[in-house]
């Protein structure tokens, strides 16, 4: 009785240690509050005056958290804006035909400190590895670093699969990114958000913000191609992202991913490390049982 006793107690222990090597699939992976009414770039950015721009635009481009959750069946990313981004929705689409986002995603130490293509014009301080490029009329696409950006059909297209889904719920747009095409995201991973204005005539979708505002422009950029076409960024606090956004003529801005960093895979590695060493041991346990 006792060496059953002792024999459902291990398996117990060895079953726990198996689920812990895990992923946790429905929980939440990162979050990360942004301040809010500080969709102005490098502090000093302007929108649009055209009629088809909303006053509440600031705020609908105005990003104040960013989630990342594991689901069954895909990775879900949440961007949390002050206003409903379908409060204004003068040329159709799925519901956020003014947003322009890029999701960078650092997981690795090879990458790439660039954007895919031209158009925000940023630079990156740590090197990114997947890029889930979103914009209205069926514009998703993930990219990785080595995807050429010349070929125009480069990446995986929203279009043509049923991994990839984005849509508005309440103040967010989400995207789920299927576990085929994008493993479960890990601790580790950390992240560059940028929001900007889209425009199906803009470098790489994005609308310019040039030196002075116009119909069709924001303000406060420049003619070159070193200012930011950025309205928000996912940072800490307002001083570091007009100081991430700051920039200079012959100079880019240099932008910093945020998440926690480290420790993510490592501490998988340890469990899955933990349940061999048991499972070892257990099968040393039942050999001298089995000796007696």
């Amino acid at each position: 009785m006792a060496k059953r006793i002792v024999i459902g107690a291990f398996i117990a222990l060895l079953l726990g240690g198996l689920a812990l090597a895990q992923p946790l699939d429905t929980e939440p992976i990162f979050t990360q509050v942004d301040p809010r009414g500080d969709s102005f770039g490098p502090g000093n950015y302007t929108y649009p005056e055209d009629p088809s721009f909303p006053q509440e635009l600031q705020e609908m481009l105005d990003l104040v958290e960013f989630r990342v959750i594991n689901t069954e069946s895909a990775t879900r990313f949440e961007f949390q804006f002050a206003q409903p981004p379908n409060s204004a929705q003068p040329w159709g689409g799925a519901g956020y035909n003014f947003h322009r986002l890029d999701l960078y995603i650092v997981s690795g130490s090879r990458g790439s400190k660039t954007t895919f293509r031209p158009g925000a014009q940023v630079l990156f301080k740590e090197p990114w590895q997947v890029n889930l490029r979103i914009r209205d009329w069926q514009g998703a696409y993930l990219l990785h670093w080595e995807d050429d950006p010349d070929d125009e059909q480069a990446g995986i297209w929203q279009g043509e699969t049923e991994g990839i889904e984005v849509f508005v719920q309440g103040n967010a747009i989400v995207a789920e990114v299927g576990h085929d095409l994008l493993p479960p995201a890990e601790a580790n991973w950390r992240y560059y958000v940028l929001v900007g204005l889209q425009d199906a005539y803009g470098p790489d979708y994005y609308r310019k913000v040039a030196s002075e505002g116009g119909p069709w422009t924001g303000g406060g950029g420049s003619e070159t191609e070193f200012s930011p076409n950025v309205y928000d960024i996912l940072a800490g606090g307002t001083s570091e992202q007009k100081g991430q956004l700051a920039w200079e003529p012959g100079r880019l801005a240099k932008l910093e991913p945020v998440g926690k960093g480290g420790g993510g895979s490592f501490l998988r590695y340890l469990l899955i490390v933990a349940v061999v060493l048991m499972a070892a041991g257990g099968a040393a346990f039942f050999w001298l049982f089995k000796k007696r």
